[in-house]
């Protein structure tokens, strides 16, 4: 066996630690030194790849807290029968009178029958005698007169009113009911690895980068769905190998094509938007919970609008352990949920980081199809003993998810300027 004669020199060449290096080495000295690297010694690889993506996704875990109801199609509707009452809109004005007649708009002709009690705006009482097309005619109590209408004014529907004797039945209706409907949209994410390649990463790998990559797929998988359970747009796209694919609707688009109430004011003005927005949108019963889904940014700007400090929540379910706060206004509750995937912009649109959404949990169902596990994994056959030809292995997981949202009237959302 040969070996190498030498005279050290300054810097060890040709050995000494300049010249210790491993191979890939990240050691580039700005100084004159040789450098070497050599294959007697390893690299030094920490074994476990640090996760760096944030940890805040509590949302994430609200929205897979509630089990998913199955439906028989990937599409499905459901109806929905409201308060059943409305009030009256004057279209047209009118002297005061002992009896008047005026139109109302196209929207109050559903909700108005003969012998109904109205109140008119300074809470003088009439009762609907005529209807006529979009006009009515009002005849006030007796010996009363009723004030003058003007277009825009709003009369409430007090009750029914009948007389002992009467022959007849002048108050018929029918429950009105509203058809929602969403689709079904499933997921998918998949890595594909050479036989060989794959087997080369099993023998000689130096960290744990299979399992970390296979995490990470149903990670991102679960990221999909919930990019799409708050911001997906119903409807349907074209892949690019021509099969068309059904979208689900989300939360946000849900509530915008409701109509849900909303606004856009400024940090200065964003207490009395909330304020405003939350006892006009109050369906809940007394010390029912809303959630505020926000970035931390605005959660904590929405947090001075309270003057007394937030309390635990105490959920009776497993989401105790996201350690959440509640505040109350008058008798109802809000629950932030710090949200930080808003200000992702590989996620939602820049101006997300700027929004709050003000949630009734409860009006919401997660929803899949029956037969199909909402969550699937596996891998493909390769060339080895199945028999298969391929010389690759594609491992994959699918997902599917949509949602049934009633009464979206009653969630708001603030856009903050």
């Amino acid at each position: 066996m040969s070996t190498i004669d030498y005279t050290p020199g300054v810097d060890g060449a040709p050995f000494g630690n300049a010249q210790t290096n491993p191979q890939s080495s990240f050691y580039k000295p700005l100084s004159a030194l040789t450098v070497a690297e050599t294959n007697l010694i390893q690299k030094e690889i920490k074994r476990v790849i640090f996760d760096a993506a944030p940890k805040q996704y509590n949302a994430l875990k609200l929205l897979f807290e509630k089990s998913a109801e199955d439906r028989n199609l990937d599409e499905f509707e459901y109806l929905e029968t409201t308060f059943n009452r409305s009030p009256l809109v004057a279209a047209t004005g009118v002297a005061g009178g002992a009896t008047i007649s005026f139109d109302l708009t196209a929207g109050s002709l559903t909700h108005i029958s003969k012998d109904l009690v109205v109140i008119f705006p300074n809470n003088v009482k009439g009762i609907i005698t005529a209807i006529a097309g979009a006009t009515i005619t009002v005849s006030a109590q007796s010996g009363g007169a009723l004030p003058a209408v003007v277009a825009g004014d709003i009369l409430s529907v007090q009750s029914t009113i009948m007389a002992d004797g009467m022959t007849n039945f002048a108050n018929y209706e029918r429950v009105e009911t509203i058809t929602r409907y969403n689709f079904i949209q499933f997921f998918l994410r998949a890595a594909r690895w050479g036989r060989i390649e794959l087997q080369k990463y099993k023998n000689a790998g130096t960290t744990n980068y299979l399992t970390v990559d296979t995490e990470n797929k149903m990670k991102q998988l679960r990221i999909d769905m919930f990019n799409a359970f708050f911001n997906g747009e119903r409807g349907e796209f074209i892949l690019a190998t021509g099969e068309a694919a059904k979208a689900m609707g989300g939360i946000y688009p849900t509530m915008v094509a409701a109509g849900s109430a909303n606004a856009n004011p400024t940090i200065a003005g964003l207490k009395a938007a909330f304020e405003t927005l939350a006892f006009a949108t109050n369906y809940k019963a007394e010390g029912g919970v809303r959630f505020i889904y926000a970035v931390d940014e605005m959660l904590y700007e929405l947090s001075k609008v309270w003057k007394e400090p937030g309390i635990r929540y105490a959920p009776s379910d497993s989401i105790a352990d996201l350690n959440l706060t509640e505040y109350k206004l008058g008798t109802m509750r809000f629950v932030p949920v710090v949200c930080e995937l808003f200000k992702e912009i590989s996620c939602f649109p820049a101006d997300w980081r700027r929004k709050l959404l003000v949630i009734d949990q409860e009006t919401i169902t997660p929803i899949k199809m029956a037969g199909i596990p909402q969550f699937e994994m596996g891998a493909t056959l390769e060339k080895g003993a199945n028999g298969s030809r391929e010389g690759f292995k594609d491992w994959w997981v699918q997902a599917q998810l949509s949602l049934e949202f009633n009464n979206p009237l009653g969630c708001f959302w603030i856009d903050v300027q």
